[in-house]
């Protein structure tokens, strides 16, 4: 090569990297990744759909933490519109689960409740129904009005509401002493833990 071509190329080459350089900086820089979005996370509705069973009602108030000790689970009990009972102990207390065929047979079996008093003689003392689920607590005393519930079981009343209204609501009540109800007006007069197993269903004698 000629002594003129080496004095060529020694001013050709540097433009020619200083020309790669500024079209690597002007160059736009790659793309981030996209931020990946969380997938949300779906909260369970514990609602119950009709027609709900004893044990479904059962295990969701032991989720919810109620203390209850289960005794007998009967299916028929001789009335034909009940399909199950289940019998526990809450707080001393017998508490009864009955499931209804629908909510219509249990809507003709609570007709002849006086919405303006709260439970007579013989009748529990607490009384809850929501779809076709009726929830009963305290003793049946024949010729007494039931006894109210006692500072610890009132309170125990209260969890008891509370539990049942996720899987049953709107209730409706029928008590002796006032509760209260999300939706429904309660008919008394004015004035945690480890779930507890539903025992099998055996069919009654």
């Amino acid at each position: 090569m000629s002594a003129t071509g080496l004095r060529h190329a020694r001013y050709v080459a540097p433009i020619v990297a200083l020309a790669m350089l500024v079209a690597a900086c002007a160059s736009p820089p790659p793309s981030a990744s996209p931020t990946p979005v969380p997938t949300p996370v779906v909260t369970p509705d514990p609602h119950l759909a009709a027609p709900a069973t004893a044990r479904d009602v059962f295990i969701g108030l032991g989720r919810a933490g109620l203390r209850m000790t289960p005794n007998t689970a009967a299916a028929g009990i001789g009335d034909a519109a009940v399909v199950t009972r289940i019998n526990a102990t809450y707080l001393d207390w017998p508490l009864d689960v009955f499931q209804f065929r629908t909510a219509g047979h249990l809507a003709e079996a609570i007709a002849g409740w006086d919405t303006s008093e709260g439970p007579g003689s013989g009748d529990p003392a607490i009384s809850l129904v929501g779809l076709n689920i009726l929830v009963t607590w305290g003793p049946r005393t024949t010729g007494e009005k039931p006894e109210p519930p006692d500072e610890r079981q009132a309170k125990a009343l209260r969890e008891l509401v509370a539990a049942l209204e996720p899987l049953l609501s709107p209730l409706r009540a029928r008590t002796v002493v006032a509760v209260e109800l999300a939706v429904a007006p309660t008919s008394a007069p004015s004035s945690a833990a480890t779930p507890a197993a539903a025992p099998e269903t055996t069919p009654a004698p």
